[in-house]
């Protein structure tokens, strides 16, 4: 489709998607991707009717026959690169590192990933005939080291007492992974760690944010793949509403005048 390579994140996303979009580029490029080729043609930015410095070329298209299950997959997209950025961000920029805001964001990536996977496995790939065996399972990812540790850190930091802190090294500084079972318990037991079972959790959770993107992107670039394949068909045209008439003519909406 002509929009697939004409818009970027970094010239026609939103403010957070041009303010944070760089944190995906290296390990978590097929988001762009998709969002340029699945997530574009549900917006504005796709109708020459909008100006380019109207706001509204942002938003979902006023199309009340869009398909729900379109929806739900843009929202769980947008989540999944909204959640993981901010959780990037806090442990980029904040002086004051406050490592339990940086994981609540990030077990709501992960959620969020859980739900792009359901939705599109449970509401829209049947339709679009594209085989369920080929969709990415989420069991896969949750089942990596990298998501049971964001789990139980963010259970820990929310559904128990403050962590623990060793008195030697800075604040910023968390149990181990292994430890984290019995320290959301009690300090005392934080408290008789050797020095080198704590772990700096700005470095930390910047190599758990990279590893779940190396992980999820694989699984984005398959979505993105399986929807290539069939948007050309007259199911997929109808569910983005981008038939041309009621008679059964489909065509993408047509290439504005003027393009940059």
């Amino acid at each position: 489709m002509w929009w697939d390579r004409q818009f970027t994140l970094e010239h026609h996303g939103d403010l957070y998607e041009r303010l944070w979009g760089h944190f995906l580029k290296r390990h978590f490029p097929e988001w762009e991707r998709f969002w340029a080729h699945h997530i574009v043609p549900l917006t504005n930015r796709i109708d020459d009717h909008f100006p380019k410095t109207d706001r509204a070329k942002l938003f979902k298209r006023d199309d009340s026959k869009i398909d729900r299950g379109l929806e739900n997959l843009m929202m769980r997209n947008y989540s999944v690169f909204y959640f993981l950025a901010r959780s990037c961000a806090i442990v980029a920029s904040e002086p004051h590192l406050f490592p339990e805001d940086a994981f609540i964001f990030l077990r709501a990536a992960t959620e969020n990933v859980s739900q792009f996977l359901n939705v599109f496995t449970g509401q829209l790939a049947h339709r679009l005939g594209i085989d369920k065996d080929k969709v990415p399972k989420w069991e896969d990812i949750k089942n990596t080291d990298t998501a049971k540790n964001i789990l139980a850190y963010r259970d820990a930091f929310v559904h128990s007492a403050r962590l623990g802190r060793n008195p030697n090294l800075s604040w910023e500084f968390i149990p181990k992974p292994p430890h984290i079972a019995k320290a959301k318990h009690s300090w005392s037991y934080v408290q008789s760690l050797d020095d080198d079972e704590f772990v700096d959790s700005r470095k930390y959770l910047a190599e758990l944010q990279r590893r779940l993107m190396k992980e999820i992107n694989p699984v984005w670039k398959q979505v993105t793949d399986l929807m290539d394949d069939c948007r050309a068909s007259k199911t997929y045209l109808r569910l983005y509403r981008l038939e041309e008439d009621p008679s059964g003519k489909f065509r993408p909406i047509p290439l504005p005048a003027k393009t940059t």
